[in-house]
């Protein structure tokens, strides 16, 4: 008699029970997936409000011949932009041979931009001495510092005063999730600015576009710069917001000169960008947090232009101050290792030592430009204090803001604050 032969269990098949679980099994998945694909395109055909217009696409041929096209024209801004330093100083010179060019540069940091409004209104309490605030020659913004650079640009106390009030009293609707599906990825932005827009175009009005035209022109020549982010050509641009503010006045609109100040606040993913004049713009620190150049030849700067010009006069010093909206450097943090905590991380140390290096490479420039015999240019700059800790995580916190605003107040109305060296 044969012993009975157990089924070998590599080669056995499964029971009709084990089919009929597998299949349900895979139909309740296919079931689950179409009845997800369905709904993700009804809510995407129902929910249009977050989604801007398809934009036209441009070959690569288009794009880099646009490319081109704004580099000269930027080239071109930078050189008539120092011929008028040259011929504003110059004359100023006759008047005092002291006469200094400045400039005032704003950074980025979001809701921490009233570190700099304090910053201001403390400084102008420095009545004399080298560190007391000027007259401009020329400011420019970025993201925050873009809102506060047209009032730092006017330069009275009633300015320092509106926008410091401004970011002392933050309203709820600033900043405004985009509703039930803002994660969809056809979505211009997963937040929208309503009130902040609301806000901004209320101080941006026609009686305020016509003091920066006027301001453009009264004593020599002054500039104000806006720095957004060209998306679809990967370079910074730096909009002339007097040149914005006279187009107002001939028409009447101020809406260009405003959304060239949100193009540069418009944080990506967060903040929806902007598009003007066929560009699609988002946030300034995207290119670099602070402005303090375009591109240029070393004979078209303000040193070479001068000794062209007036080579039997000394060349005036040129001084650069620097407010940087956030920490200078990133404040310690344990870091849990998840993908969001590193993302997010990473993203604020990016930011921070890219800021440092623009500052060194400021220094280095006027190191350089010292060598070359084109002058002497001196750089300070302020930062929010790395002891100074916010009173809670809450984005755009009236209590914090005001606490950031009354310290920066603290230290502008110091003249030991600045720093003259390179961090």
């Amino acid at each position: 008699m044969k012993p009975e032969v157990s089924p070998n269990p590599k080669t056995s098949t499964p029971s009709p029970s084990w089919r009929r679980s597998i299949l349900w099994f895979v139909g309740g998945a296919l079931s689950t997936i179409l009845l997800l694909v369905v709904a993700y395109f009804g809510i995407r055909m129902a929910y249009t409000s977050g989604q801007l217009p398809e934009r036209q696409a441009k070959t690569e041929a288009q794009l880099a011949a646009r490319f081109a096209a704004d580099m000269k024209q930027a080239t071109e801004e930078n050189r008539t932009d120092i011929e008028g330093h040259v011929r504003t100083l110059y004359a100023r010179q006759q008047r005092d041979p002291n006469a200094t060019l400045d400039f005032l540069l704003l950074s980025g940091g979001g809701d921490r931009g009233a570190f700099g409004t304090g910053f201001l209104l403390g400084w102008s309490t420095v009545a004399s001495g080298a560190n007391a605030l000027p007259k401009f020659d020329g400011v420019s913004g970025v993201s925050t510092g873009a809102f506060i650079a047209p009032f730092a640009f006017l330069g009275t106390l009633a300015d320092y005063e509106t926008i410091d009030r401004l970011f002392r009293n933050p309203k709820p609707d600033w900043v405004e999730q985009r509703g039930l599906f803002f994660f969809l990825p056809e979505n211009a932005s997963l937040a929208e600015v309503p009130g902040l827009v609301r806000d901004l175009r209320a101080q941006v009005n026609l009686p305020f576009a016509e003091r920066i035209a006027q301001a453009g022109s009264t004593g020599g020549h002054r500039v104000l710069l806006i720095q957004a982010t060209d998306i679809d050509g990967g370079t910074a641009r730096a909009f002339d917001a007097v040149a914005a503010a006279r187009e107002a006045v001939a028409t009447g609109d101020t809406k260009l000169l405003s959304d060239i100040l949100l193009s540069s606040a418009a944080i990506p993913g967060a903040f929806p960008p902007r598009e003007i004049q066929g560009r699609l713009y988002a946030d300034g620190g995207i290119a670099s947090n602070f402005f303090y150049g375009g591109p240029m030849d070393e004979s078209d700067t303000f040193g070479a232009t001068w000794r062209r010009e007036h080579p039997n006069a000394p060349i005036p010093k040129t001084r650069y101050w620097v407010i940087i909206n956030e920490y200078i450097e990133p404040v310690p943090v344990t870091v849990q290792p998840t993908w969001p905590a590193i993302v997010e991380r990473s993203l604020y140390v990016a930011v921070r030592s890219a800021e440092a290096i623009a500052l060194r490479h400021l220094y280095t420039l006027a190191e350089a430009t010292k060598l070359r015999g084109d002058g002497e240019v001196e750089v300070r700059w302020v930062a929010v204090p790395q002891t100074w800790r916010p009173l809670n995580d809450q984005f755009f916190d009236e209590a914090t803001m005001r606490q950031l605003s009354d310290e920066g107040r603290r230290l502008g109305a110091d003249p030991k604050s600045w720093n003259t060296k390179a961090p």
